[in-house]
């Protein structure tokens, strides 16, 4: 009976694994980025908004059957020794615990990994940049600067606040003029 319980929740809980595995990476896994039974999809929060609690914040789909996998592999493998019953499960309950315990860490360092991918203009104010096409001076025309924002290097049109500047001048980004360009100064 034993044995059929560890076998039971070790093949179940593996194979939840396996196939929560290959639905993330099919981008089939719901959208959610941890699966939180509690709802806090972020995995996040402040201990005062009801979410931060630590141990309601590992109790995630992934981390329950991590468990079940575990405890059943665990179980398993100390029926080989002759130990007594209770030491069996709680030595299989303990590596159950810890291994559910280290998905759900796995699983908040994962959802904090989040990024939009949009650059935002106004980062580029008071960055030094580089003249790629000669910009005509005092906002009669737009040339271009390179620059790098937010870890990416971008080409922008850009305006000069006073006279001509050549290709080739580093500049100093004043402000952000519209959506997609920038008013710049020689350095």
């Amino acid at each position: 009976m034993e044995q059929t319980l560890y076998t039971i929740c070790a093949i179940a809980g593996g194979s939840l694994v396996v196939l929560q595995l290959i639905l993330q990476v099919f981008g089939l896994h719901g959208g959610d980025t941890d699966g939180d039974l509690h709802g806090d999809a972020g995995g996040g929060g402040d201990a005062g908004d009801g979410h931060g609690d630590t141990f309601f914040g590992v109790l995630s789909f992934k981390a329950l059957t991590a468990f079940m996998g575990i405890f059943g592999l665990s179980g398993l493998a100390m029926l080989e020794r002759s130990e007594s019953l209770g030491l069996r499960v709680a030595v299989a309950a303990g590596a159950g615990f810890l291994g559910m315990l280290l998905v759900g860490w796995m699983m908040r360092g994962i959802s904090k990994l989040h990024a939009s991918g949009s650059v935002d203009l106004r980062n580029a104010v008071g960055k030094t940049a580089t003249v790629y096409l000669t910009i005509p001076g005092f906002q009669e025309g737009r040339g271009k600067v390179t620059i790098d924002i937010q870890g990416r290097s971008m080409e922008l049109y850009a305006v000069s606040a006073g006279g001509e500047i050549k290709t080739g001048r580093r500049v100093s980004v004043l402000s952000v003029e519209g959506d997609d360009t920038l008013k710049v100064a020689p350095l």
